[in-house]
């Protein structure tokens, strides 16, 4: 499946957002991600352009895209048809940004900068680049208000479909990799098989380094991996997705190799219990607390309420975890309709191990509609 086309009222949309704020324009810079290679979320939805280095700017008459000669062609092909003009830059930012500014029709003009794209580092350099700008021309930089996040967070129909194919070929990596699992896999090659298994589906790869936590480390929410073999009597633990044209899923899934006792089970029904409790309540209109409490009350209410350690769940789209909205026993994110979030409750007993069950649902028409169809009836992946 190719991106979708940047929809025609994006930059309508942002240009109103900028008008509400009081500004006269917007930049959007580059942080890159070297560990996933995923680069200016922000940036790319705005631009479509996926390069590693550029610098968007919008007005109320402009918008361009700042790239020096590696990626000239592929902002060409990528972000013209978006309605955006390609500057070429050469040399240090002071060399071209003051002729940037004034291409994107922002000299003297009061510019918000995206504030999660740009460092304090940064801030400092494109100050000093602009400094030797005559003060009447010289944009007076300010912190923006979160303006694409918030575009970001309500989903459009081809982000939708991108996102339920990502998660799609994330379930079917899962089963092909769970089909033959036997004890003695270690956590590491039982990612590295998540990771084949993704792309021979078509994803790019994972869309993060997954958990893989097996016996006492399940235990721990975010566990990192390694080389432990997945026992034969023990929880485990998979937290994965799949990365397809930017687009990102993200899954979990707890099993048991073998028959399961008794206390796995319970602990592992009282988990699910609150997801679909969750899945079924949870409504626009509600806060992320509100959605929160909705699951937290059913593991409180079988006694376990001190392990639930986490939030119920946060945003996916071009991040992993694309907020808003969060969705937590402090969240404020007001729940609407075309947004997309996991709801993954969990269970953490130290000395034990843990059960989570993550699964992605969209708003539509005030009520969660599910987009992961994994069964969540029995622990996937056991084994006698």
């Amino acid at each position: 499946m190719t991106a979708p086309a940047l929809p025609a009222k994006r930059l309508e949309r942002v240009r109103a957002a900028l008008d509400e704020a009081g500004l006269d324009g917007l930049y959007v810079a580059s942080p890159v991600d070297d560990v996933n290679h995923r680069h200016s979320a922000n940036r790319r939805y705005l631009s479509g352009f996926t390069g590693s280095t550029g610098y968007a700017a919008v007005s109320p008459t402009q918008a361009m895209l700042a790239v020096d000669a590696r990626y000239t062609d592929q902002a060409r092909r990528e972000a013209e048809p978006r309605g955006f003009t390609v500057f070429d830059t050469k040399g240090p930012q002071s060399a071209w940004l003051p002729e940037f500014v004034a291409a994107a029709g922002l000299s003297g003009k009061r510019v918000g900068l995206s504030r999660s794209d740009l460092s304090y580092g940064d801030f400092l350099t494109l100050q000093e680049a602009l400094a030797p700008m005559p003060e009447a021309d010289r944009p007076d930089l300010v912190p923006a208000p979160p303006i694409i996040e918030r575009l970001r967070s309500r989903k459009d129909a081809e982000e939708i479909a991108l996102l339920e194919e990502a998660i799609a070929i994330a379930q079917r990596a899962f089963l092909d990799v769970t089909a033959t699992l036997e004890p003695g896999i270690t956590e590491l090659r039982f990612a590295a098989a998540l990771d084949a298994a993704v792309k021979e589906h078509g994803a790019r790869g994972l869309s993060f380094e997954p958990i893989v936590a097996g016996g006492e480390r399940a235990a721990m929410p975010h566990a990192d991996l390694s080389d432990r073999p997945l026992g034969p009597a023990e929880p485990i633990i998979v937290d994965w997705g799949a990365e397809l044209s930017g687009y990102c899923s993200d899954l979990s899934r707890t099993f048991w190799l073998g028959a399961e006792p008794e206390r796995f089970r319970e602990v592992y029904e009282v988990v699910r219990e609150a997801q679909q409790t969750a899945i079924e309540r949870v409504e626009s209109g509600m806060t992320g607390a509100d959605a929160h409490a909705l699951a937290a009350s059913v593991i409180e209410e079988h006694g376990y309420g001190d392990a639930f350690t986490h939030g119920l769940g946060h945003g996916v789209g071009l991040d992993v975890h694309d907020y808003p909205p969060y969705l937590g026993p402090t969240s404020t994110d007001v729940l609407e309709d075309g947004m997309v979030f996991t709801i993954e409750p969990g269970i953490y007993l130290p000395g034990w191990g843990g059960v989570r069950i993550e699964d992605i649902v969209t708003l539509e028409g005030g009520r969660a509609r599910q987009l992961s169809t994994l069964d969540s009836t029995l622990p996937a992946g056991a084994r006698t």
